[in-house]
């Protein structure tokens, strides 16, 4: 602890430590310090620094602060895999669809994903959210993946496919290639309930992959350079922040 409190000290402007440097590595010598201690000497060191320094000074040391916290801020939050699939869906029969035949599809479609009986069978098989399921019901477990599946239609893929309706099926989880094995399933599931479903639709319909269930190289959160813009912007107000502050006391006691 003695060296950790030598090192603080040091933190105190060069004027301040020519005159009372002496007398503080007497007393740092002769007693205990504890954390307590060195927290206060920290604060104090860094009270006397704002003192001393000017706006810049001040503004740049909150904002490099506040960037390093926010990288490790950053670091704490769990990293969460997107895995996406985009497919084309046309009817059998040569009908053309519409937006509202495309928002019925996929209110069916979605019921057939997200019945719990199928999610839970899919948590159990690929051992998802093994750190939940051991300290909550399952149900809590169903609930999070529900909240992880995205299921998005678009009721025309271009104007010279009117027909087609495109269909984007996402899945996050912190494991990139789970993530991918998972869609997969969610897609194999909106095919047999489309197939399933025929008859409600008055249509057959026809499915072509266009983008495969992707293995994402990078998470989706958490987004390091938007913790660093934020940590940035936050320093900066800080910084100046304190500026005003340390200025108007100064003046003050002038």
């Amino acid at each position: 602890m003695k060296r950790t409190m030598t090192f603080l000290a040091r933190l105190y402007p060069s004027s301040w430590r020519k005159r009372y440097g002496a007398e503080l590595d007497a007393l740092l010598e002769d007693a205990r310090p504890s954390a307590r201690d060195a927290v206060d000497v920290f604060l104090g060191a860094f009270r006397m620094q704002m003192t001393t320094w000017n706006v810049g000074r001040i503004t740049l040391a909150c904002m490099v602060v506040g960037i390093l916290l926010a990288a490790a801020a950053s670091f704490v939050v769990p990293v969460h895999y997107v895995s996406q699939t985009v497919l084309w869906v046309t009817p059998g029969d040569g009908s053309t669809s519409t937006g509202e035949s495309g928002r019925s599809l996929v209110s069916i479609l979605a019921r057939n994903i997200f019945v719990r009986e199928y999610l839970a069978s899919v948590i159990q098989e690929h051992n998802l959210y093994p750190g939940e399921r051991a300290r909550k019901p399952l149900d809590d477990a169903i609930d999070k993946m529900k909240r992880n599946i995205t299921l998005e239609a678009t009721p025309y893929a271009s104007p010279a496919h009117p027909d087609t309706l495109t269909f984007v099926v996402r899945f996050g989880y912190p494991e990139a290639r789970v993530a991918a094995q998972v869609n997969e399933e969610l897609i194999s599931r909106f095919m047999q309930g489309a197939v399933q479903n025929a008859q409600q639709f008055n249509s057959n319909w026809n499915f072509r992959v266009l983008d495969p269930p992707s293995i994402p190289l990078k998470p989706a959160t958490p987004n390091r350079t938007q913790f660093a813009v934020g940590g940035l912007l936050a320093g900066l107000l800080a910084g100046l922040t304190l500026a005003i502050v340390f200025k108007s006391r100064r003046t003050t006691t002038v």
